[in-house]
């Protein structure tokens, strides 16, 4: 008889298998942790941490799905406190998000074996960032210069995730996609407090509502939509699209008339409704500076439509004559403005760090006249200079600040290249769009905080990251 050998099995595993296990150890521990500490925080702690993980996985495996997702939603989360502070610094899901964004970044980066510096302006960013960390040690609020740097360090990892991702025409403008309708849940929540008086009151003659959706304030909403209107605008006025999008398939976005239209008319009286004035006077300038670049109609239509408006609707009048009443914030941004200038002073060069001065010197008396800010003490935290110039100079000096308007120009300058030398007319559309965008940034930034809020400050990057993407992956080299 002979006696065959005996061959081995092989035991293999599939990693489905491990769920169950898993997935009982994991209950086991969860409530072994809330029968120890008796606190509603662990299921909520638990919950957090399964949608992190799944954030966290969407921006490794499918980061074109968390991009869109990002920047339909991004103008949203910012306005709402998670009821879990860290040492007394608030949390939002928007930080939540960027931070585990970041990490996703991290990986993405060691996956695809790429360098940070692929992106254009890594430099002079790099140098900006540099500053308050430098300076973190001299910071009055430690906790709050690495909270405003770490907004800047997540901005950046959102353009270079757009950079490594979006790589082709269609994508671009799916993500210009979701940019466009975006307004449509901030302009819905905004009518709903209009109706319901559920805004922040105003007197503007007398008493109005001010909505502010969910950004967390009228002056976040109304500069977000300083930003979105150009798009809808120049998207809705262009007849000549070339021939992308019409293939097989449903329509893109910028390609639906009707409902970019409505849109646009939501966006327009939710920033009406704000009474912002320096986000009305933003846009009035964007939308004569386009009429005068493309669209000629807009020269005579827009005055007409102002002039309109403030005739039939009184609350707009009242608040536009307020701004020369003595008691106007214009006259208190003055006062702040040389209040600021003589804490810059004190340190020219790298500022008083990152956050310190709306955290604890707005609180002081000034270096040098010894005045104060007559206001009450809780409206003074968090009191940026309502210029974003007097604001860098603050946070990181001269150094940081010429740094930034670095970064600032090499974008505008991307995006007057695409504009000219994009193969698509859908592309060139959006680069003028983010033009007239970054301008009616740029003016607001003279009188009003708008690259210190994340839910305006985060669109505006996004959009230079696709400005970014299709410099890079879109244009045809020079010869």
């Amino acid at each position: 008889m002979t006696i065959g050998r005996v061959v081995p099995r092989e035991i293999r595993l599939h990693p489905a298998w491990l769920l169950g296990p898993l997935g009982l150890l994991a209950s086991v521990a969860v409530g072994l942790a809330q029968g120890y500490l008796q606190s509603a925080y662990v299921p909520l702690a638990v919950v957090g941490g399964l949608a992190a993980a799944g954030w966290l996985a969407l921006v490794v495996f499918r980061p074109e799905w968390a991009l869109l997702a990002y920047a339909f939603a991004a103008v949203n989360l910012n306005g709402v406190d998670l009821p879990t502070p860290i040492g007394g610094l608030r949390l939002s899901p928007d930080i939540l998000l960027t931070s585990v964004l970041m990490v996703g970044m991290l990986l993405r980066l060691l996956l695809t074996r790429q360098g940070l510096s692929r992106l254009p302006i890594t430099f002079p960013y790099l140098v900006f960032l540099a500053v308050p960390f430098i300076t973190l040690a001299l910071s009055p609020v430690p906790l709050q210069s690495v909270k405003g740097a770490f907004r800047f360090v997540g901005y950046y990892a959102l353009m270079w995730l757009i950079v490594d991702v979006v790589r082709t025409p269609p994508q671009a403008m799916r993500m210009v996609g979701a940019i466009l309708v975006s307004p449509a849940i901030p302009v819905l929540v905004g009518f709903y407090q209009l109706a319901t008086g559920g805004g922040q009151v105003i007197r503007a003659g007398e008493s109005f509502n001010r909505v502010y959706g969910l950004a967390g304030g009228p002056f976040t909403l109304a500069f977000y939509l300083v930003l979105v209107i150009p798009l809808l605008l120049v998207f809705l006025l262009e007849r000549d699209l070339g021939d992308q999008g019409e293939a097989d398939g449903p329509r893109p976005i910028y390609r639906r008339r009707r409902l970019l239209a409505l849109l646009l008319v939501g966006s327009l009286l939710g920033l009406l409704f704000t009474f912002i004035r320096g986000a009305w006077l933003s846009l009035s300038v964007v939308v004569v500076l386009l009429g005068i670049l493309r669209y000629r109609r807009l020269l005579f239509l827009f005055p007409v439509s102002v002039a309109g408006l403030l005739w039939l609707y009184a609350p707009a009048q009242a608040r536009l004559a307020e701004t020369l009443s003595p008691t106007s914030t214009w006259f208190g941004r003055l006062r702040l403005w040389n209040f600021a200038l003589e804490w810059i002073a004190t340190s020219p060069l790298v500022g008083v760090g990152m956050k310190a001065f709306e955290y604890y010197y707005v609180l002081l008396a000034a270096p040098i006249t010894g005045a104060g800010i007559p206001r009450r003490v809780r409206f003074l935290i968090g009191q940026r200079p309502h210029n974003e110039v007097l604001g860098f100079l603050l946070d990181v000096g001269i150094i940081g600040t010429v740094a930034m308007v670095a970064v600032l120009f090499i974008v505008v300058r991307l995006a007057v290249r695409v504009y000219r030398r994009a193969p698509q007319p859908a592309l060139r559309l959006f680069a003028l769009g983010f033009l007239m965008s970054a301008a009616g940034m740029f003016i607001g930034a003279m009188g009003d905080n708008v690259f210190s809020q994340p839910s305006v400050a985060v669109y505006f990057w996004i959009m230079a990251g696709l400005i970014m993407a299709i410099e890079r992956h879109m244009l045809a080299p020079t010869a």
